[in-house]
């Protein structure tokens, strides 16, 4: 006669998968709640892409005790929502429509000549830069991309290069986190241009640490303040920007982006192909902190992410049509 089997370790391990499935219903919950309101105490998490959360979500559902159909589809709808590749890659497979002109942002390593002339494959009509090399350097530059030596607007650490009429914005002397200039792209046309570069981000992953997590707050209070400086400034110059981008060192975060980029549209979340983080290069990107931002009399046709070899940043090109 067979011995009886023990009950025990079954409902042990049915008692585990039930709290695998709460705990991944419990984590769903609370990174969509995070994600849409994207709370200053939480920027230790919501600094990272959703993307992260969601793969941590489904894998912990994929050993959740049966059934776990709905939970799944759940996380996939999170990811509709919240997770940009979810939209930009299916937008790879759209033919490119034909642009007006190009504008290309690149953090350029602490000034590195090599990184700034990797936008030249690129053949902007606009040139964004941080971190930018010396002004012999731009001019350099200007000179291979446009054969004008003298379109460049240049700050202690950004840069603007164009094709067409550049003319330099005056220059605050209490900070040298942007440069602005009145570009005219062609006959008739006029709009201002920005390109900044913002506090460096914090980078920690001792997430259980209190402090990091009041380090991350204060760290984006700051650069909202800082954005708010600029708007601050350009209003006294009586400057609209058409065009604002740069290094921002944060995601994209309507919170503390809402004064400055008042009724613009993000490029790469528009029209944005593949995968859109650019830092940090060459390894796999994680964050998307390099960003193109217009007003209504741009409209974004493709925005993509390039690879460079001189910089710890991607490139973003972004092609526009007048509208």
């Amino acid at each position: 006669m067979p011995a009886p089997t023990d009950p025990k370790p079954r409902e042990k391990s049915s008692s585990a998968k039930s709290s695998l499935r709460l705990g991944s219903v419990c984590l769903l919950v609370l990174l969509a709640a995070l994600y849409a309101f994207r709370p200053a105490t939480t920027t230790a998490i919501t600094t990272w892409p959703a993307a992260v959360g969601m793969f941590l979500g489904i894998g912990i559902a994929m050993f959740a005790r049966r059934p776990r159909r709905w939970l799944i589809f759940g996380w996939l709808a999170f990811g509709l929502i919240f997770v940009e590749e979810f939209r930009s890659l299916p937008r790879g497979l759209l033919p490119a429509q034909n642009r007006d002109f190009r504008v290309v942002t690149l953090n350029c390593a602490g000034g590195s000549a090599l990184a700034a002339a990797e936008v030249k494959a690129l053949q902007p009509d606009l040139v964004l830069l941080q971190e930018s090399p010396s002004r012999p350097d731009l001019e350099r530059l200007a000179q291979e991309l446009f054969g004008d030596s003298t379109l460049v607007t240049s700050g202690p650490d950004a840069a603007i290069l164009a094709r067409g009429k550049l003319t330099a914005l005056p220059r605050p002397r209490r900070i040298g986190n942007f440069v602005a200039a009145r570009w005219e792209p062609a006959r008739g046309q006029s709009i201002d241009v920005v390109s900044l570069r913002l506090a460096p981000p914090v980078l920690r992953f001792d997430l259980l640490n209190p402090a990091a997590w009041q380090e991350f707050s204060r760290s984006r209070d700051q650069r909202g303040e800082e954005m708010n400086q600029i708007q601050r400034e350009l209003q006294s110059l009586g400057a609209k920007p058409v065009i604002i981008g740069g290094d921002f060192n944060t995601p994209p975060d309507a919170a503390i982006q809402k004064n400055l980029l008042a009724n613009m549209q993000d490029a790469f979340n528009v029209a944005g192909v593949g995968l859109g983080a650019t830092c940090v290069n060459p390894y796999p990107s994680i964050v998307r902190i390099d960003q193109i931002w217009t007003t209504s009399r741009a409209e974004c046709v493709r925005a993509w992410v390039a690879t460079t070899q001189n910089s710890d940043h991607r490139m973003l090109v972004a092609d526009y049509r007048w509208r």
